[in-house]
């Protein structure tokens, strides 16, 4: 599912909402490491970074099932997800910052499907993962509010949207923003 980088001309107009859906599976299909901060049980936020892969609208990382994660995310499913970030080629920087639920993925067959993605793509994307523990969870987190960073065009863009079934995007409106 991985999609190919596109050149953006020096001053790009404004995205529609195909084009922002195609921006955001670009910057996921390119990167495999993301930030996951979960609630912690007295308020605070717990970050980590995971490997992660996408099938279709979810993003699926591995977790110790004794770990403080996986204790947070079945307390409260709420979580926070960074990835991107890096300096692309032309020096600019592009990224996605997202609202998601996170859940246990239960389903044998469902979870043999993941396994076979991992190690389909594991040798040539980079998807190592490893948690620290032999007793693990594959979690499933599907975004919801979505804000796209894209500094590769100046004066660069920002954009808040809500990701439905299918990655259909559709833009909130700017006072949401804020």
């Amino acid at each position: 599912m991985p999609t190919t980088r596109q050149e953006h001309p020096a001053s790009a107009a404004p995205l529609d909402e195909a084009g922002l859906r195609d921006l955001i599976l670009e910057i996921l299909d390119e990167n495999h490491v993301m930030c996951v901060a979960t609630v912690r049980s007295d308020g605070w936020p717990h970050a980590t970074l995971v490997n992660y892969l996408r099938l279709g609208r979810a993003l699926y990382f591995v977790v110790a099932r004794d770990s403080q994660k996986f204790e947070n995310i079945t307390r409260d499913s709420r979580v926070s997800i960074a990835l991107g970030g890096g300096l692309l080629a032309n020096g600019a920087v592009r990224g996605l910052s997202m609202a998601a639920r996170a859940t246990e993925v239960s389903d044998p067959a469902h979870i043999q499907e993941i396994n076979q993605e991992i190690f389909r793509i594991s040798k040539t994307a980079g998807f190592r993962p490893h948690p620290s523990s032999v007793l693990i969870a594959v979690m499933e987190a599907r975004p919801s509010l979505i804000s796209v960073i894209d500094y590769t065009a100046p004066p660069g863009q920002r954009e808040l949207v809500r990701a439905v079934e299918d990655w259909r995007i559709e833009r909130l409106p700017p006072e949401t923003s804020h």
